[in-house]
C-alpha cells in the first residue's frame, strides 16, 4: 500500500483552501483515495472578476494575402525536429505579421483638448504638492470637454 499522500494541490488565488485531507480508501479495489477541502472564495471579487477589461483583442489577418504570403514563403525542413519546428513557428509568425490588417480605432471620439485634459489630470493625480482648487478646476474641465465631445460626436 502507497504512503504517497496530496503533493500538490493548485487553485487561483481568488480561493482559499480552509481545511483539507484525504479519506481512506474503502472497498473500490484500488489504492486511489478521496480527497475532502473546504473551499472559500468571495463573491464579489468574482463578480469583479467578470468585469475586467478583456485585453486586446486577436489580430485579423487578410485571406488573400495570407494564402499569397504561404505559398511564397521559402519551407525549410531540418533533420532536428526541435529546429523543424522552431522554423516553422518562425515561417508562421512572419506570414501572419504580413498578412495582418490594422483594425479600426475610435480615438477619433475623443477631441485632442479633451485627451490633454485627462492627461493633466493623471498628471496632477500623481503630483503631491496640488491644491485642492486645482485639482476641482482641471476636474471641471474635464468634465465639460468629455460633454461637449460627446455631444459633437453624436
Amino acid at each position: 500500500m502507497a504512503h504517497a499522500e496530496i503533493d500538490h494541490i493548485l487553485i487561483n488565488r481568488r480561493w482559499c483552501l480552509l481545511d483539507t485531507s484525504v479519506i481512506p480508501s474503502f472497498c473500490t479495489g484500488c489504492d486511489h483515495r478521496l480527497l475532502r477541502a473546504m473551499i472559500r472564495f468571495s463573491n464579489k471579487r468574482e463578480k469583479n472578476s467578470l468585469r475586467r477589461p478583456r485585453g486586446k483583442s486577436p489580430p485579423k489577418h487578410d485571406e488573400q494575402t495570407l494564402k499569397e504570403v504561404l505559398f511564397k514563403c521559402a519551407w525549410q525542413c531540418k533533420k532536428d525536429p526541435t529546429e523543424d519546428y522552431e522554423l516553422f513557428v518562425e515561417g508562421l509568425k512572419s506570414c501572419a505579421k504580413s498578412a495582418s490588417v490594422a483594425q479600426a480605432r475610435r480615438s477619433g471620439r475623443i477631441s485632442i483638448t479633451t485627451k490633454e485634459l485627462l492627461e493633466n489630470r493623471r498628471k496632477l493625480k500623481l503630483d503631491l504638492t496640488a491644491t485642492p482648487l486645482t485639482w476641482l478646476v482641471i476636474i471641471a474641465g474635464c468634465k465639460r470637454a468629455l460633454q461637449d465631445g460627446l455631444q459633437w460626436y453624436k
